[in-house]
């Protein structure tokens, strides 16, 4: 039993993960024989591979040999299996046939990816601040409110509620789990996070923002929901980001924009001729 669920976790990695290999491997002719399924022949590199297409936390395999036997078993379960599907010609199939085709460029696609991303230099610190002044109002942040409510189906539960919080301020998110409708947030006290002007419906969002530390607490407003009491639990003022806070997402913006700018390149020098007319979009 404890064989079969290795064999089974192993599998399930095996088929789910879609990681690439971080290092180079022994190339596989120089790998020793170490199986044969029909005429197809597996190197003990192959075992490597399918290591390195694992989670990091199971790249301990590489050195486990029971673990590597258990590997090897799951390989050749799937060659088996991939050998009778092809004997009854199942490859033949247009819908298996585009998803084999689909799978072998995805690979490859994520091969020149990693090909193309080691030979892209670090962006420089002057075109992250070069495009961090270009782009300034990108990073403004508006005025943000932290509330949290209780919706409730008729105007006058609101208002007795409303009664019972005025008394009792701190008893919100207990009354909020106890009687609020909004089950996706009473779970945690009516909390609704930090949210900006314009985040919310219109009714709502007009009274919530005329709330503020001396008045917290509102009145019933109605929406398309129901009612709501909300109380306001703070403030963000409107900011802009700093540099050295967006510095890193800027970095990834250069780089898909240099990738991108590539694959455009690559496009331009293939062979592309789109023969149905209403699909020449470019």
């Amino acid at each position: 039993m404890k064989q079969f669920f290795m064999i089974t976790v192993i599998l399930l990695a095996l088929l789910s993960c879609q990681n690439e290999p971080d290092i180079v491997l022994e190339q596989q002719d120089s790998s020793p024989v170490i199986a044969q399924v029909g005429g197809k022949v597996f190197h003990d590199a192959d075992i490597d591979s399918e290591i390195m297409s694992l989670p990091q936390s199971m790249r301990y395999m590489m050195q486990d040999n029971a673990a590597r036997a258990q590997i090897l078993n799951v390989m050749i379960q799937r060659e088996v299996v991939a050998q009778k599907a092809k004997e009854m010609g199942l490859h033949f199939d247009p819908l298996i046939a585009y998803r084999m085709r689909k799978a072998e460029n995805e690979v490859l696609i994520q091969g020149m990816r990693n090909w193309q991303h080691t030979g892209v230099k670090p962006t420089a610190d002057e075109n992250i601040q070069k495009y961090y002044k270009e782009h300034i109002s990108d990073f403004f942040i508006s005025k943000q409110i932290h509330a949290r409510h209780i919706l409730l189906a008729d105007k006058q539960a609101a208002l007795e509620l409303r009664k019972q919080l005025k008394a009792k301020p701190q008893s919100f998110a207990t009354l909020a789990a106890q009687f609020s409708i909004d089950d996706s947030t009473k779970g945690r006290g009516g909390d609704l996070n930090w949210f900006s002007q314009g985040d919310m419906v219109e009714a709502f969002d007009k009274a919530v923002f005329a709330l503020d530390e001396k008045n917290p607490l509102s009145q019933p407003i109605k929406t398309k929901f129901g009612w709501h009491i909300v109380q306001w639990l703070g403030e963000r003022k409107s900011q802009t980001s700093s540099l050295e806070d967006v510095s890193v997402e800027i970095q990834g913006i250069l780089e898909k924009q240099a990738l991108n700018t590539w694959i455009e390149s690559l496009l331009n020098e293939a062979d592309v001729e789109i023969l149905k007319e209403e699909y020449q979009t470019f």
